[in-house]
């Protein structure tokens, strides 16, 4: 059953399903499926990925595509081969879902990146770290950044980058959204980048791995507010 909709090369994504990691955020990683064989799944992981993800007993689920549709999977951590395979048991059947398009927008925000150098555990605690400092820092006190073109979504971002980016690549993102809130800080992975207008520019298009549960309802309202506002705006005379 599960090697019919896990094929070799297909691309998952991983959430850590256990309750001590808290129901505050959303935090997943991607994964490129190898074999299906007796209910194990093996994947290899395009970075190093947080070991403690990886504990005996540590619930997970597996979401891809299949057939035109999303597909959910619920599976346990089995075993870790080397340092960027690792093995899933199946547990239970396969969902499937009907896949709804994200609402995108194209808009100036404050916007600022930092790619990450290390591995998915070292850029989740600098995350964790600027979560801290945000959630302290004064009203009067919050930064102020610098203004880019984006296509947005609640779930990812497209934006220019001054020098070519790689695919997988993690970077931590601020981007402000309203100009007096707090600055929305997430890790983000390069799913696709291009050259653009030269070779020493691109844009990539980049998918959200670690977001707070409330940063992202405040994306999705930002996003409806916004286009709602545009469809609102009367045409210009002709």
């Amino acid at each position: 059953m599960y090697n019919k909709h896990f094929k070799p090369g297909q691309k998952v994504l991983i959430h850590s399903a256990s309750p001590d990691r808290g129901e505050d955020r959303i935090e997943n990683f991607s994964a490129c499926c190898q074999s299906v064989e007796n209910g194990i799944l093996t994947l290899s992981l395009p970075y190093r990925a947080d070991t403690s993800l990886f504990a005996a007993g540590n619930r997970l689920s597996v979401v891809s595509e299949s057939l035109g549709l999303g597909l959910k999977a619920q599976a346990f951590y089995h075993n870790h081969i080397g340092r960027d395979v690792i093995q899933l048991r199946f547990d239970g059947h396969l969902q499937f879902f009907q896949i709804r398009p994200a609402e995108r927008i194209n808009l100036p925000i404050g916007i600022r990146y930092t790619r990450s150098t290390g591995d998915l555990q070292e850029v989740r605690q600098q995350w964790q770290q600027n979560i801290h400092r945000l959630a302290n820092t004064p009203p009067g006190s919050l930064p102020k950044l610098p203004c880019g073109m984006v296509n947005l979504s609640s779930g990812g971002i497209r934006l220019g980058f001054k020098t070519p980016i790689d695919k997988a690549q993690l970077c931590l993102l601020l981007m402000q959204i309203e100009p007096d809130d707090a600055p929305i800080c997430t890790v983000a992975e390069v799913v696709w980048s291009h050259g653009h207008g030269s070779a020493d520019t691109c844009m990539a298009g980049l998918q959200f791995t670690a977001i707070m549960a409330e940063d992202q309802k405040r994306l999705e309202k930002f996003i409806r507010t916004a286009r709602m506002n545009r469809q609102k705006k009367p045409a210009p005379p002709q």
